[in-house]
């Protein structure tokens, strides 16, 4: 009976632990691309793990375009972030903090989506210091048979009216974007 119980208890360590092993994370390389994130422009931190932090320095907007460090009334960046998933997992949700500070008629626009398929869009008009979540259900790409699939991300800053401006940033005025991946088994 005790061999019983411990091959039991191993048995459940193990699961245990191949649960906790298979995640779900961001992997390099990523690619950056637009006027909002040229090269030198932005950093990130996160490789191979559930959390990616990109910090900009000129993602933002102005109107009149002398009032943004870009220079432009409008810039964007697009994101390929390769996501490795687990064979038996599946991306769940991903949520996406966007924080920054606006004045006067601005727009932040958001759109994520795996490779091959269309994702949801998000278009908010922030105001002052702000910070926009994005919670999104996301179907995997596959039946679950686990790799790398290329997550994507297309955003945009805009000043509409004049005088207005908006940037992507945190108190410290690095510009800042968090993304937190959660998974689940598959069904």
């Amino acid at each position: 009976m005790k061999t019983l119980k411990l091959a039991f208890a191993a048995a459940a360590l193990a699961l245990f632990a191949t649960q906790a092993a298979a995640q779900v994370v961001f992997q390099a390389p990523m690619q950056f691309a637009g006027t909002g994130c040229k090269p030198g422009e932005y950093s990130f931190s996160g490789d191979g793990t559930d959390t990616l932090t990109v910090l900009f320095s000129a993602y933002d907007a102005g109107k009149p375009t002398e009032n943004a460090a870009s220079g432009m009334q409008r810039t964007a960046c697009s994101f390929v972030v390769p996501v490795k998933v687990p064979p038996g997992f599946q991306v769940s949700t991903m949520t996406t903090d966007w924080r920054g500070f606006a004045e006067g008629r601005t727009e932040l626009f958001r759109e994520y989506f795996f490779a091959g398929q269309r994702g949801p869009q998000a278009r908010t008009n922030p105001k002052g210091n702000y910070t926009e979540r994005d919670n999104l259900m996301h179907n995997t790409w596959s039946g679950c048979n686990g790799g790398v699939v290329p997550l994507r991300i297309n955003s945009s800053v805009r000043a509409v009216s004049n005088p207005s401006y908006i940037a992507v940033d945190t108190v410290d005025l690095q510009n800042k974007v968090v993304f937190q991946l959660h998974s689940r088994r598959c069904r």
